[in-house]
This record gives structure tokens, C-alpha cells and sequence, in this order.
């Protein structure tokens, strides 16, 4: 038999006793921290990808400038009417930039916006259920 224990009750019970004006609040705190969280990845792009040398057959080593492809694919769309945010950038290749492979490291976009746009989104989220109280 299986057992399930809820821990943090009482946190629990005043989320969901959130009045309706601030239940109301909260697709608009979400919306913004979501486009924060794409703005902010947005210019962390433009800071880490700034093009790469590429092997061109009789050519040798060339420059190659970014395309901002990765760049514009990263948008916020928000659903669950209003109540989640999700950027995601839509390139094929862009979770090689990401992580990196064995062949280039590691350029960290998406999850450096995250940790500095979370604690923030904590924090309003937090105040809607404060001024609840």
C-alpha cells in the first residue's frame, strides 16, 4: 500500500484561500515575470552568441556571424489562462548551445534568466498571499 504525506499544510491552505482579487492578480504577475524571464534571456544571447569560426572547404578557417535565429524563437507564451509562462526557444539546435558537446562548451542562456527571474517571481507571488492574510 502506498503512503502519501503532505508536508507545508498550512501554505497550502492559504494559497488556496486566496481572495478573488488576488486570485485575479496573479495571471499578471506571472505574464510579467514571464516576459522577464524571455527578456532577460533575449540579452543574454546577445552577450554569448557572437558568432564562431567554421571550416569552409579551400577556404580554411571563416568567421561565422550570428544569425539571431535562437534569439527571436525565444518568446513567452502563456497559457493556462494566464496562469503559466513558457519560454522555450525553437531552434533544433539550440540545447547544444545550452549544454555544449564534446566539440564547444557550454554557452548558458536560458538558465542563468531563470535563476535570477525565479526568486523574483517567489517574492510577488509571495506579497499576493501576505496581503491575503
Amino acid at each position: 500500500m502506498a503512503k502519501a504525506k503532505l508536508e507545508g499544510i498550512e501554505a497550502l491552505n492559504k494559497v488556496l484561500k486566496i481572495k478573488k482579487n488576488n486570485a485575479k492578480k496573479i495571471p499578471d504577475v506571472v505574464r510579467k515575470h514571464g516576459a522577464g524571464l524571455s527578456n532577460k534571456t533575449q540579452s543574454n544571447m546577445l552577450k554569448q552568441y557572437t558568432g564562431h569560426y567554421e571550416w569552409k572547404k579551400g577556404r580554411g578557417k571563416v568567421f561565422v556571424h550570428p544569425t539571431g535565429a535562437t534569439r527571436r524563437s525565444a518568446v513567452v507564451e502563456i497559457t493556462d489562462s494566464g496562469h503559466t509562462a513558457t519560454v522555450a526557444p525553437n531552434t533544433k539546435y539550440f540545447p547544444y548551445l545550452e549544454y555544449g558537446t564534446r566539440f564547444m562548451k557550454a554557452r548558458p542562456t536560458l538558465r542563468p534568466a531563470f535563476m535570477r527571474e525565479a526568486p523574483l517571481f517567489k517574492k510577488d507571488i509571495e506579497k499576493l498571499i501576505k496581503n491575503d492574510s
